[in-house]
C-alpha cells in the first residue's frame, strides 16, 4: 500500500518520537560514575561519641555505707578484695595540684580530695577542676586548726563553712567524710563529727610528702606499705609528690592492685 505524500512526514516524526522515547532512558543513566555516586550515595551515619565513664563512687549510697560501718572513724577499707585508696589533702598550697589531676586523668583514675575551706578560697578554680574530673571529696576543716584546741561551737564552724564552701563551687557535698588535720581527734570529736553526718577518715600509711620525702622515698614507701584496702595519705601541696605519683601508679597496678575512692575502698 503507497502512503500519500503527507502522510509520511508524520510518520517519520512518530517514528522518531518513539525512539527518543526509548533511548532517553538509556542516556539518562549515563554520565561519569563520580556524578552517579554524589546523587545515589545515602548520607553518612553519624558516629556516635562514647560517654563519659561515670565514677565509680557516685553509685554508692555513702551514708549507708558509713552506718553500716558504726560512724566512728576508720584507717582501712575492705581487704578481701586488692584495692587502695589514694586520698589527697588539699590544705593551703595548691602549686603542685594540676600536675597531680593531669596524671590521675591519664591514668584514668578517680581518687578522693580533702578539701579545707582556705583551699577553695585560694583555688576556686582548681577545686572545680577536681570535681569536674570525678573524684570524690572530703571535708578537711576551713583553717586546718588542731581540732583538740578548739570548742565545740569552733569545731562546728570549721566543718560547716567548708561544707558551703565546696558545696557552693562545686554543686557537690563533702559528707559524709571529714579528716581531722595532723590527724588530731579524740573521742569526743569523733563523737561530735558524727553527730553532723561525718565519718573520720585517718589513713593506714603516710607517703611522708609533708615531712620533705623525695619522690623515690615515697615511691619506695607505697611499694612497701601497700596493702588490700590500705588508705594511704598524699598532698597536693608537695612537688614531689606530684613527681613520685605517675611511677607510684604504674607500680601499684603492675602489683595488681585496683586503686579506688575512698567509697569504692571502704565497700565490701
Amino acid at each position: 500500500m503507497k502512503l500519500s505524500p503527507w502522510k509520511k512526514p508524520t510518520f517519520v516524526v512518530l517514528a522518531l518520537a518513539a525512539l527518543t522515547l526509548l533511548v532517553l532512558p538509556v542516556l539518562s543513566g549515563c554520565g561519569s560514575p563520580a556524578r552517579q555516586a554524589r546523587v545515589s550515595a545515602p548520607s553518612p551515619t553519624p558516629i556516635p561519641r562514647p560517654r563519659a565513664v561515670e565514677p565509680a563512687w557516685r553509685s554508692i549510697d555513702r551514708d549507708a555505707l558509713a552506718a553500716r560501718l558504726g560512724w566512728g572513724q576508720v584507717s582501712r577499707g575492705d581487704t578481701t578484695k586488692r584495692r587502695i585508696a589514694l586520698t589527697f589533702d588539699a590544705g593551703e598550697d595548691g602549686g603542685p595540684a594540676p600536675a597531680i589531676l593531669d596524671a590521675l586523668k591519664s591514668a584514668g583514675l578517680h581518687c578522693t580530695f580533702f578539701l579545707t575551706g582556705q583551699f577553695a578560697d585560694k583555688y576556686p578554680d582548681l577545686v572545680k577542676r577536681i570535681a569536674s574530673d570525678g573524684h570524690e571529696l572530703g571535708n578537711h576543716s576551713y583553717t586546718h586548726p588542731k581540732f583538740t584546741t578548739l570548742t565545740p561551737e569552733q569545731v562546728s564552724s570549721e566543718i560547716s563553712r567548708t561544707e558551703e564552701r565546696v558545696k557552693l563551687l562545686t554543686g557537690l557535698s563533702t559528707r559524709p567524710y571529714f579528716r581531722f588535720p595532723y590527724g588530731a581527734g579524740s573521742d569526743a570529736l569523733v563523737k561530735q563529727i558524727n553527730g553532723m553526718g561525718y565519718i573520720g577518715v585517718l589513713w593506714t600509711f603516710d607517703t611522708l610528702d609533708s615531712m620533705g620525702a623525695s619522690s623515690q622515698t615515697i615511691i619506695d614507701r607505697v611499694a612497701k606499705y601497700a596493702s588490700p584496702g590500705a588508705i594511704v595519705l598524699m598532698h597536693c601541696g608537695f612537688a614531689e609528690e606530684a613527681k613520685a605519683l605517675p611511677l607510684v601508679i604504674k607500680e601499684l597496678e603492675g602489683a595488681g592492685y585496683q586503686i579506688v575512692t575512698l567509697s569504692e575502698v571502704l565497700s565490701p
